[in-house]
């Protein structure tokens, strides 16, 4: 009994094996059946638009008087490989151009995204409250043939030596040269000279433009300055 019944699942083994196999089989002849009659109806389509453009381009040649050499037909097998070959060109293509893609978005979002580094500058020099900061003297670069007329820059530089060197004797309290210094855009004449006017320290001063004097107004009048060590002023 026993041997009968191995037997008989052995055959119903074999048998079920080649029921497989021959569904397999039956199916994959339908598949190639199927992509056979597709490919024939693309060639066939194929063909006739080859004619249609052959046939049309022989009668514009025969109108001319031209020769015409009509375009081949491929085999079934020539058109379906060059059909593959250009179906691979065109995924190569579409590869690049995500790539081409990526690298734009990529570039876009960098650019957009910079932000350039600010400048910070050196850090300013400050005295300390109470006191007093001290400059060098004025010094005239040029020598003395004769007297050129100096910026109103250069005379700004010799009216804060003055008051530095000055501002107890003018009545401060404190040296007005560590304020600001601004000029009025005016010129005036004081003793036949011309001389740019500033305010400093809540008065008025005038320089002469030939930096030779320095000019304190009092109650409308320009006083002339007295100064310490003026020989200095002038190497």
């Amino acid at each position: 009994m026993m041997v009968y019944f191995i037997h008989t699942y052995k055959e119903g083994t074999a048998l079920s094996k080649e029921s497989k196999l021959a569904k397999k089989e039956k199916k994959a002849a339908k598949k190639a059946a199927k992509l056979e009659k597709s490919q024939a109806a693309q060639y066939a389509k194929l063909c006739k638009n080859i004619d249609k453009k052959n046939a049309k381009g022989e009668k514009k040649a025969n109108k001319k008087g031209k020769p015409y050499t009509p375009i081949p037909t491929p085999t079934q097998e020539e058109a379906f490989a060059a059909a593959s070959g250009g179906k691979v060109k065109r995924i190569i293509s579409l590869i690049l151009l995500i790539l081409l893609i990526w690298c734009l978005v990529y570039f876009l979002v960098m650019w957009f995204g910079y932000v350039a580094p600010s400048y910070v500058g050196p850090a300013e020099e400050t005295t300390e409250a109470g006191t007093a900061a001290v400059y060098e003297r004025y010094s005239n670069p040029h020598e003395i043939t004769t007297t050129p007329d100096y910026s109103v820059a250069e005379a700004k530089v010799l009216l804060k030596q003055v008051l530095h060197d000055n501002w107890s004797q003018l009545g401060y309290s404190s040296d007005p040269s560590t304020g600001s210094i601004n000029y009025t855009s005016n010129i005036v004449n004081v003793n036949h000279s011309d001389c740019y006017v500033f305010t400093a320290g809540s008065k008025t001063y005038a320089v002469s433009v030939k930096l030779s004097s320095v000019y304190v107004n009092n109650n409308g009048k320009y006083e002339p300055l007295t100064f310490h060590d003026d020989e200095i002023l002038f190497d």
